[in-house]
């Protein structure tokens, strides 16, 4: 039985890999601009499938 959910982010750049709780959470530290993707765009994504531009790679990821 799935508990509950993080978003992990990997940057491309660096490859650098940081994890939140949510969304909320992710953009309290970064800003549209320095993710390059607005906070509403990636809550209507899958991000089960992930999301990735030229500056991150999104994903969601279940925690049992």
């Amino acid at each position: 039985m799935r508990n509950s959910t993080v978003v992990c982010v990997r940057w491309k750049l660096t490859g650098r890999l940081e994890v939140f709780v949510n969304l909320g959470k992710l953009y309290s530290k970064y800003s549209d601009s320095e993710l390059g993707v607005s906070r509403w765009t990636l809550h209507k994504k899958s991000l089960e499938k992930s999301w990735q531009n030229d500056t991150v790679e999104i994903i969601k990821l279940p925690i049992f």
